[in-house]
């Protein structure tokens, strides 16, 4: 009975041979909520984990998801030009290596960094010639999955594209 109560939840939390999760995965990235389970595919076993918000320029957000003190993913919400493709944005940033673009060309996505190009809708009174992006990077070693990677980056995006940052 112990042996299948294991087993189950080893499955639960994404396989066998991963590193025991003592904290709380965060429900929400830069004031955007998420499913945790979403942004846990790409968190390492630890202790700790905490979220350190920045804003380094001209309405960019950033927060970094620290993991035993250690950066293990980061979201990016920034803008850029009207017309700029999220393969442009993708090669900005690292990460992004052998990504594949959905069909509509909103999303670049690879097994450890993705963009996604928020609706026409998405605007600022600030940035009237430009689009929001999100760009989500992984810097958890043996953490690539691609697939995982589109879900969490479709989901993130729509999120931004429902809250505060999108008028």
């Amino acid at each position: 009975m112990t042996l299948a109560v294991t087993t189950a939840i080893a499955a639960c939390s994404g396989g066998g041979g991963e590193e025991e999760k003592n904290y709380t995965v965060p429900s929400a990235l830069c004031g955007i909520a998420l499913k945790p389970v979403l942004l846990g595919a790409f968190l390492p076993g630890g202790d700790s984990i905490s979220v350190k918000p920045a804003s380094p320029n001209g309405g960019t957000k950033r927060c970094d998801v620290i993991v035993d003190g250690a950066v293990t993913v980061r979201q990016i919400q920034t803008w850029w030009s009207t017309g700029e493709s999220a393969s442009t944005v993708a090669a900005a940033y690292d990460k992004m290596e052998d990504g594949q673009v959905t069909d509509d060309n909103r999303y670049l996505y690879s097994g450890t960094g993705a963009v996604g190009k928020t609706s026409a809708s998405c605007k600022s009174s600030d940035h009237l010639d430009q689009n929001m992006y999100a760009v989500i990077q992984v810097f958890t070693p043996d953490r690539s999955d691609s697939d995982a990677m589109k879900k969490l980056i479709t989901a993130y995006t729509k999120e931004l594209e429902d809250s505060s940052r999108c008028n």
